[in-house]
This record gives C-alpha cells, sequence and structure tokens, in this order.
C-alpha cells in the first residue's frame, strides 16, 4: 500500500528513529530522505548526514534517495508540501516529539503538514528508553499489529476503514465508537442499539473480505479524544488509525478534524491519518412532518422558531446526511407566506439559502405567495419572482406578525414582497 515514503529530516536522533521504523513497513519499493535548508547556507555537511541516515534503512529491496532543498523564507512545512506535490508519495512519515520539525506538526498554529497533504500521513512516537538506531527494531512488536480505529460511520471513517486490508501484518483491528453526552436514557438506549448494529455490520464487511484479522467491537461514552486516548493503553495497540475528518469537520470543509487534531497531539501511540478525498453529496428536498425538529435545530438561533406540521411545508438543504438550510411556506386562511429562511452559520456563503428557495418556489409556486425581508435583500428574492407591494396589499394573517411596526416597514428595516405564479398577469392573491 505504501510503495512510495517520504521521510523529513532534521538530522535529530528522532529523525533517525524516523528512517529506521520504515524497516516495519513491508512493502516499501522507494523512500525518500528530505532535508531543508535556508537559501545560501552550506549543505556539504548536511548531505553528508543524511546519507549517513540512509544507510538505516537495512531493506536491500528498498530503493533510497537524499534530497535536498533550500527554502527562502524557512517555511518547513510548505516545503514539505511542495515536495510531496512534485514527488507523490503514498505515505509521509513525521515524528510526535519537541523539537523543530514536530513542534511544526503539533503545534496550536502549525499542523500544516498533517492538514495539507494530498496523502496519508503516519506521525510516529518512541519510547523514551530503550532505543538504537543501529537496533533491529524501532517499536515494541509489528507497526500494524493490533491498530484501534475510531469509527463514527461517517463516509471518511467509512473509507479509511477499506484501506485496512491492504495493510501487511495486521493480526486484529478495535472498531471503538464513543458516544457523547445523550439527554435522555430513551435516547441513549436507541442509540446504543443503532451504534451496536453499526459496528457488527462493519465488522462482518472486514471479515468478509479479510477472515484472518480479528475484529473487537467496543463503545464508549464522552470526550471521544479521551476516550480513543485511555483505549488505546488499555489494549496495547501498535498504533491508532483514524480518518483525516469525523463527521461534522468534513461537510463544513475544514483541513483537519479537531478529533483527529487532538488524538495525533496527545496520544503515545503512532497514528495513521488516512487521507480520503471526498466529493460532498448535496441535495434538497421538502421534509416529511416526522422530520420537522431538524428544521427546529437550525431555527434554534433563529427566533427559536417552531414548526406547525398541519400548516407548513419545509425544505431543507442537506450536506450527505445534515440539513444545513431550511425555508418554509406557511399556509394562513387567506394566504401562502414564505419564511424561516435560515442557514447555519458555518455553512454560509455556499448558496444553500438559494437551493432551499428554489426548491420551496418550484413546489409551492403555483400559489401566490407573500414574504417579508430586510432591506438588503430585497434584490435577492426579487431574483426568484418577488416584488415590492404596499403593506397593505398583504393577506391579513401575514400582515399582522408586523403590526408593532405600524406600517413604518422602512423603519422595522423590512420590505413586503409578492410572487405570483409563473403566467398570470393579475395582481390577486
Amino acid at each position: 500500500m505504501f510503495e512510495k515514503v517520504l521521510i523529513p529530516t532534521d538530522l535529530s536522533e528522532t529523525s533517525e528513529k524516523l528512517v529506521a521504523c520504515a524497516n516495519d513497513i513491508r512493502n516499501i519499493q522507494e523512500i525518500v530522505l528530505l532535508h531543508i535548508v535556508r537559501t545560501g547556507h552550506t549543505v556539504v555537511r548536511e548531505r553528508e548526514e543524511v546519507e549517513e541516515q540512509q544507510a538505516l534503512i537495512t531493506n536491500s529491496d528498498i530503493a533510497v534517495r537524499c534530497l535536498i532543498r533550500e527554502d527562502p523564507v524557512h517555511d518547513i512545512p510548505a516545503a514539505i508540501l511542495k515536495t510531496a506535490e512534485t514527488e507523490r508519495p503514498s505515505l509521509i512519515i513525521m515524528g510526535a516529539r519537541k523539537g523543530r520539525l514536530s513542534k511544526i506538526l503539533l503545534g496550536h498554529d502549525d499542523i500544516e503538514v498533517l492538514a495539507h497533504s494530498r496523502t496519508h500521513v503516519l506521525i510516529m512516537r518512541f519510547p523514551p528508553q530503550g532505543f538504537s538506531a543501529s537496533g533491529p527494531r524501532m517499536i515494541p512488536g509489528p507497526l500494524f499489529f493490533r491498530i484501534l480505529f475510531p469509527l463514527d460511520f461517517s463516509r471518511p471513517a467509512n473509507d479509511a476503514l477499506k484501506f485496512v486490508g491492504e495493510l501487511e501484518g495486521v493480526s486484529e483491528i478495535i472498531l471503538l465508537h464513543v458516544i457523547r453526552k445523550v439527554e435522555t436514557e430513551e435516547r441513549m438506549n436507541f442509540i446504543l442499539r443503532e451504534v451496536e448494529t453499526r459496528l457488527a455490520d462493519a465488522r462482518e464487511k472486514i471479515k468478509e473480505a479479510h477472515p484472518d484479522i480479528r475484529v473487537k467491537m467496543m463503545v464508549r461514552y464522552g470526550d471521544p479524544t479521551g476516550q480513543i486516548a485511555i483505549v488505546a493503553d488499555e489494549e496495547a495497540v501498535s498504533l491508532v488509525m483514524m480518518a483525516r475528518f469525523g463527521k461534522r469537520d468534513y461537510i463544513r470543509k475544514v483541513p483537519l478534524g479537531i478529533t483527529t487534531s487532538k488524538v495525533t497531539a496527545l496520544t503515545k501511540k503512532p497514528v495513521l491519518v488516512m487521507f480520503t478525498a471526498i466529493q460532498l453529496e448535496i441535495n434538497t428536498r421538502e421534509l416529511a412532518p416526522s422530520e420537522f425538529y431538524m428544521a427546529e435545530k437550525i431555527w434554534f438561533d433563529y427566533h427559536q422558531t417552531k414548526s406547525d406540521p398541519d400548516h407548513d411545508r419545509i425544505f431543507a438543504v442537506f450536506i450527505e446526511d445534515t440539513p444545513v438550510s431550511v425555508a418554509r411556506c406557511k399556509r394562513h386562511d387567506d394566504g401562502y407566506e414564505v419564511d424561516g429562511i435560515f442557514t447555519w452559520d458555518e455553512f454560509r456563503g455556499h448558496g444553500y439559502a438559494r437551493n432551499a428557495i428554489e426548491a420551496l418556489v418550484r413546489e409551492c409556486g403555483t400559489s401566490v405567495l407573500y414574504m417579508y425581508t430586510v432591506l438588503h435583500l430585497v434584490d435577492f428574492y426579487q431574483s426568484f419572482g418577488f416584488v415590492p407591494i404596499p403593506e397593505s396589499d398583504l393577506p391579513l394573517a401575514v400582515r399582522e406578525r408586523y403590526s408593532w411596526a405600524m406600517g413604518e416597514m422602512k423603519g422595522a428595516e423590512v420590505c413586503p414582497m409578492k410572487r405570483e405564479p409563473a403566467g398570470r398577469n393579475d395582481t390577486a392573491g
């Protein structure tokens, strides 16, 4: 699986350990040792030291190349990423310890390599005692022998799990799901049953494809980072393997998941962070009344608006299976009102509200639609066929919602609007 490996080295003792640990990864065909120096800095001695580290690769079947790269601004993460773009390794190995190189990986604002690489990254940790650069093994046992895999059932995690069978030397994998705080016991029991079912499904898929691999299922409660670290120690795993993104991370298009970032910084075990390129699935549909609670979760920050199954039609935009934007058509006795158009802050700026309104207009636009909008969005709603109207033209039920403004719509910074069905020329509501 990891035919070509890139190992950045700062010529420290930990870098020697990084190079030597590659002997424990099977089927490597080529290793690239990368050392970065400031532009104009003498590199003769550094090249000699890199070549000395090359001798730590004892497998004669592995080709080893040494690269010295000059960097004028001394931005080590950027230089590593640039080299990775040209060399296209299937794995980058870096060390988790204090020092010039690892601080850049695991510092508060310095996780650029892990967050922005386009391939998998192995963060190695070494016991403080017992290392000998010339010794036969740099870690206690094969690296991939016993793997802890935190599984949140997201698409990145499911895709990363498929790589387990491609790793050489896997004897056992522990599938761990961590349940966060749940409000009620009834809800907890429901979630637990669902988690156990999904863990069993994942286990069966692994066993079907790789019957020699033992699979253990575990459920823990609380903070995912803490529980992952605890289980890794309790189970004496050789490696933690996880996706770069969690469920809430990748739909927000963040470069690195919060839990993954914390685990790589805090756990005492090596961590293999799997990169999976994912194209987000975005779809828009009408919610069934039984799903209206989804809209109310989004509306909690929008005047805590409540739904009415007898009078509402609600349209939602989903990223994967997570609703992020909604719009509502409310039926009054004297007309139809469009309102409740709201997108979670973290998902704004991507056109999701437009998607929700387009679906609403498509399904409800055979009726005359009325709405109030804030003044700076008048042009936006005009693009859907709404036009400004006097407040007196609104149905009474809609107008009563803004009776506090006493007809001073501009003072309230809102504008009444109306949309006629396509093909109608009259103004009847």
